[in-house]
Parts: C-alpha cells; structure tokens; sequence
C-alpha cells in the first residue's frame, strides 16, 4: 500500500484514447494529472491547456524522468506500447497501457516480466470488464447460475469503417482487427470463463476489401496515412485445456450491417453480454438489475495507492496475445496452432 495520498500521472498521447484517460484522471480526487507527451506539440499543448496539465512533453523519456511522476498512461500506436511501457517500468513507474497489450505475445512477455522484475504495476485498459452487465454476469457465474460453461461464442463486425491513420499500417498497429477488437471480446468473453488455460487456436483472415482500398471509414483521420496492409476480418477458433471453446470473429469492413454480439453456453444456463443482457434457463429466471460500471481510470489510480490486484492484470493481457498470435499464425500456415 502507497503512503501517497494523490498519485501523479502522466499521459503518453494526446489523441482519442489519451483524452478519454486525461478526462478519467481529471475526475479521480486520488489523482493529478500533472504531464502530457505527444510527438505533436500543438496536439500536447492543447491537452495541457483543456486539462490544466503543468508538463508538456514530445520526447517520452524526458517526461517519465520526472521525478514527482508516479505513473503513466501509454496511448500510443499497439507497436510502441511495449518499449515505451517497458523504458516507463524501468524509471520507477506504475503504467496503464491502452489494449491491446502489446503487438505480439514475445513484447507482451517481455512488459510482464520488467514488471515482475521493477515491482511495478503493468494494468491494462480494458473497458469491458468494468462495464456493470459484465460485472454483474461475472457474480452470476460465479455464484454457478450458468453451471459449468463449455462455450462461447463472440464477435463485433463493423461495415465500412477500417480506420485511417497509424490503424491501418501494420508496421504501427502490429495487425488489423483482429488486434483492435478481439483484444476486447476475446478477453472479455475469456475472463467470463475463468481464464481457462489454451491450448491451439485454429484461424482465418481476409484484405479482400482493404488491399482494394474498399471499406475505409473516416475514424483515425488527422493521424497521418500509410499503406493498408493489414487484414480487414478475422475468425479464430480458441480450444483451451479443458476442453473448453471460444468462437470470434472481428471486422472492420463488411458488406453487412453491424453486428456485436458475446453469449456463454453453460451446463445450467445460457447468458447474452451483448448485444442484449440476458439469462436462458428452462424453467425461466429474471436476469438481476445491472449493477453500476466501474471506473477504470479510478480502479487504477485506487489499485495503486491500496496496492490491490487491477481487474485488468498484465498477465491475463500476455494471455490474450498468446491467443491472439496463435489465430494469426493458424491462418498463416492453414494448420491448427499450438499455443
């Protein structure tokens, strides 16, 4: 437990996710925003002025080297998350990292192990979980209303809208979809299950439409272009030890309407995350009220000054990349990949 009563944070990225993290600290009382980074410093400086922030930075290393600075917010492109997580660790520094983890399971491993190593905690964002209809399923599960579940089945498909800017160019984003939205469903439909341990993922991907320039959407506009060279849909099929599954499938750009969905088939019961909160049982029950979202700026800030385990470990992200990079690899080769 810190002795602290404020932690001092600072934010890596002045675009869409920091902002979100900038307005999340800026409504913690246990927090003061006291540093932005961004390689723009127009972008930094209007942050800094909109949030009232006294430090502005566009080198990183200069703004995890001041010394009142407890912890940091990494915002930026999926393939900076890890050395930027890691130089912040290294400095003494508690870090909340954006999802997905980090650009493949080998940097995830290498965040985790200078955490374990620095002492530091290494949390990651992840919105999902903290959402009161997750919460609120997870107790239910818990307390076995669901029984034994055996498989799961998640997605969130979007039509015409592969993101411009860094998204799209692998060499940044480290992959497309795949890494964008099945780092939420996979994780949360996998914590739902209780983290069971996998064994091989067999995968499918496609840039049918975006090697053609097709289904651009306008998200990511103002961050710069580069080639589109990433995937625009995958499907993977998770086995875990215990002779569980999970079943996803990610898009940016289908020529179909938008679809979210996350359902859990147990042995006493079915349930319905998304896209509607519901219970399936014979004889019927009532789902219970959804219970109020968890903050996850908050959780975090708390997590530190209490010293208690974040909802969102580190560990569980590494274990999502594992699986993440198995899907990949199986669609790569054509053959079921061993995790």
């Amino acid at each position: 437990m810190s002795n602290k009563s404020k932690l001092m944070v600072g934010v890596a990225g002045a675009g869409f996710a920091g902002r979100a993290h900038m307005e999340g600290y800026k409504n913690t009382e246990d927090a003061e925003l006291i540093a932005v980074c961004d390689v723009s410093k127009e972008r930094a400086q209007e942050a800094a002025d909109k949030y009232g922030i006294p430090h502005v930075f566009t080198d990183f290393n200069e703004m995890i080297s001041l010394k009142e600075l407890d912890a940091v917010s990494i915002c930026l492109p999926n393939t900076m998350h890890a050395p930027m997580s890691i130089a912040a660790l290294e400095a003494g520094k508690h870090v909340l990292c954006e999802k997905p983890l980090a650009a493949n399971a080998e940097q995830a491993q290498k965040m985790v192990d200078t955490a374990k190593r620095t002492g530091k905690t290494l949390a990651m964002s992840l919105n999902f979980r903290y959402e009161g209809r997750t919460l609120t399923l997870k107790k239910l599960i818990e307390s076995g209303t669901l029984g034994d579940i055996y498989y799961a089945k998640t997605a969130m498909l979007r039509s015409n809208a592969i993101p411009r800017g860094w998204f799209h160019v692998k060499e940044r984003s480290g992959g497309g979809p795949l890494l964008d939205l099945a780092s939420h469903m996979l994780d949360v439909t996998w914590w739902l299950m209780g983290r069971p341990e996998p064994v091989s993922a067999c995968g499918f991907t496609s840039s049918k439409l975006s090697s053609s320039g097709k289904g651009m959407g306008t998200w990511g506009v103002g961050y710069g272009d580069g080639p589109v060279d990433i995937e625009d849909i995958a499907v993977g099929l998770i086995k875990f030890k215990d002779g569980k599954s999970i079943f996803v499938e990610v898009s940016w750009a289908l020529n179909g309407p938008p679809f979210h969905y996350c359902y859990l088939f147990g042995t006493e019961a079915g349930a319905s995350l998304y896209p509607d909160f519901a219970i399936y049982k014979e004889p019927a029950i009532q789902a219970p009220p959804i219970e109020p979202s968890k903050d996850r700026i908050r959780e975090f800030v708390r997590n530190i000054l209490d010293g208690t385990e974040p909802l969102g470990p580190a560990t569980d992200g590494l274990q999502v990349m594992k699986m993440l990079d198995a899907i990949y690899k199986s669609a790569e080769t054509g053959k079921e990949a061993m995790i």
